[in-house]
């Protein structure tokens, strides 16, 4: 009796195995049959493929954006039976379509489409690059039904973003505006004030700790929290962080008031601490973003570069003021137009040769853009105040923490990402967007102290050349200060 329990046991077993085994075939087979559609998903390779380009086979499309190449394609014979139309189609993780692809449909037998001398079929096709980025093509064989019966590898393609004459145009005109600026407020500098500033360097060591210890934390947590399924935008905003000392800093802060020496000051210490910190918080954090990045060199000349042209023009409008004390007034006068100029220039013709990158411009994009500056803003101003300085040197403090320097940014992303272009130009968003965003609240902070000193100066001359009042009135009384008295005070109070 146990004998035959046990062999019935047994054949239920075999008969369970043998269930599964062809339920595990069919499903397979039913894969094989119809392609993965979701991006990054292992493709099952149902048919064979090769393309060439000039005659030459390649893995990896590689085209620069405008740019037109023909395409040629060979697929195995036998096609699979019933196949009576070839489709290429577009896979693009971004949802942008990177590229233009002409013809994109066969019918088989026609004369775009047909075997060959050596037994293949035979097609070819325009592809031209439309948008920076990167996506896939596929080559899909259907029925006349429209059914997947086969389909080929995936094949990258990669769109470079061109190099325009616009670029060189914009690097010039800002390299001769910053060096003009400098120039300005070398004239409108203090030296002395920059010497006691640096013996006692309380306000720049304030400002170091933000810009260096503050703003990198804070963007690598804001990245984390945005972007960690997206490791480009997360380095953009991580590096931006980690790189302050924007000259557009200074500018600001002369335009708002703030104190222009310690604006400079902090300028020029904060470049030449970017030797030695930036290095390090990319060496500690970058990699835990982006593994592969080239991060073991940095682009020294590029920070040399910065520290020798904010030196140098600085330099010749203080020996400008020196020997030539009229000019240099002159040239202190213009400061304001020439800060109006570099704003306009960098705001207009900027985001003209960058308007690629609004295409990326997510609701999270747009939040970090915002969140970094403001944050910076705030921290820097709330740290000064409670060390109790002066409101000149809050505004200087403030602005200096929240600017950050985007030439720095994109020049490390660039070298650390050139072997995985244009994966860098896409990196390159973020830090975009931040120097966009973060004019918008100093300009109102600008305009608001426009109309103020508007408003008050109205209700001075109002004061003055008003109507005359009851005696005894208080706005009637002018109260005489050693800044309005004619003569000196102790003299009024003999």
């Amino acid at each position: 009796m146990a004998s035959r329990r046990f062999w019935a046991n047994a054949a239920l077993f075999h008969v369970w195995v043998v269930f599964v085994v062809a339920m595990e075939k069919e499903m397979s087979e039913s894969v094989a049959r119809k392609p993965r559609s979701g991006l990054g998903e292992e493709l099952y390779l149902t048919h064979g493929v090769e393309l060439f380009f000039n005659n030459t086979p390649i893995d990896l499309i590689d085209i620069t954006d405008g740019d037109s190449m023909r395409i040629t394609f060979f697929l195995d014979d036998p096609l699979p039976l019933g196949t009576e139309e070839v489709i290429l189609q577009e896979i693009s993780p971004d949802n942008f379509g990177h590229i233009n692809v002409s013809p994109d449909q066969w019918r088989v037998d026609n004369s775009d489409f047909a075997k060959g001398d050596d037994g293949r079929w035979t097609g070819s096709f325009n592809l031209t690059g439309t948008f920076l980025g990167f996506s896939k093509i596929i080559i899909l064989l259907k029925d006349s039904q429209g059914e997947d019966l086969a389909a080929t590898r995936f094949y990258v393609v990669k769109v470079q973003r061109s190099d325009k004459l616009w670029d060189l145009i914009f690097t010039i005109g800002m390299i001769t505006l910053v060096a003009i600026a400098y120039v300005n407020m070398g004239c409108a500098i203090d030296t002395e004030v920059i010497k006691r500033v640096l013996k006692k360097p309380v306000a720049p060591a304030i400002g170091l700790c933000s810009q260096y210890l503050f703003m990198p934390i804070t963007s690598y947590v804001l990245g984390y929290i945005l972007f960690y399924d997206s490791p480009a935008q997360w380095l953009g905003l991580f590096m931006i962080g980690s790189s302050p000392g924007g000259g557009g800093s200074n500018l600001w802060t002369y335009l708002l008031g703030g104190s222009l020496d310690l604006s400079v000051t902090m300028t020029l210490v904060s470049t030449i601490v970017a030797f030695g910190a930036l290095p390090m918080w990319v060496y500690a954090l970058a990699t835990t973003i982006f593994r592969d990045g080239n991060f073991s060199e940095l682009p020294y000349n590029q920070i040399a570069g910065m520290v020798v042209g904010l030196i140098v023009p600085c330099a010749v409008g203080v020996l400008i003021k020196k020997y030539l004390p009229n000019t240099a007034g002159i040239l202190k006068k213009m400061l304001t137009p020439v800060a109006i100029i570099f704003i306009i220039f960098a705001s207009t013709l900027g985001v003209y040769i960058n308007l690629y990158i609004f295409s990326y411009f997510t609701w999270k994009v747009i939040i970090a853009g915002f969140a970094l500056p403001w944050l910076g803003f705030t921290f820097g101003a709330v740290v000064a105040i409670l060390f109790r300085r002066s409101w000149e040197e809050v505004i200087a403090i403030s602005i200096e923490t929240g600017i950050q320097n985007t030439g720095l940014a994109v020049g490390v992303i660039k070298f650390a990402m050139q072997d995985y272009s244009p994966l860098g130009d896409i990196t390159v968003v973020i830090p975009i967007a931040v120097v966009t965003f973060t004019p918008l609240p100093l300009l109102a902070c600008l305009i608001v102290k426009k109309i103020r000193a508007r408003c008050c100066k109205k209700k001075e001359v109002t004061g003055i050349d008003g109507p005359m009042q009851e005696e005894g009135s208080i706005s009637n009384i002018h109260k005489m200060t050693p800044a309005n008295s004619q003569t000196p005070l102790h003299k009024d109070l003999k």
